[in-house]
């Protein structure tokens, strides 16, 4: 099993363990042709879950994948709130895909 394979599998876990604290219930998203790769909900909200891991914060190598969830977003085709979740050596970062792309968003409540 490659590092990357590890890390990724890591970071999957980190953030269902933060959901679930959170109060969320989580559905893992299998399958080579996913969109997501979690989905979470509570009472309040929806939240479509992409989990990624890089070696620096920069979200560029994601740029492919943004592109196809925010044209769904764009479409109305995915419910509730859609984000990209990047591990990395610092820390984690939060993005929202929105109909025009990425914006970063901070830490503080999902």
């Amino acid at each position: 099993m490659s590092y990357e394979s590890k890390a990724r599998r890591c970071a999957i876990w980190f953030a269902v363990n933060d959901l679930r604290s959170r109060g969320y219930i989580i559905d893992r998203c299998c399958g080579k042709n996913r969109i997501f790769d979690l989905i979470a909900w509570n009472r309040d909200s929806i939240l479509g879950l992409l989990i990624r891991t890089a070696r620096t914060q920069n979200i560029r190598t994601y740029t492919e994948e943004i592109t196809k969830i925010s044209s769904l977003v764009q479409d109305r085709m995915v419910p509730g709130r859609t984000e990209l979740w990047l591990y990395h050596p610092n820390g984690r970062s939060r993005y929202q895909i929105l109909p025009g792309g990425a914006i970063s968003i901070r830490e503080a409540g999902l």
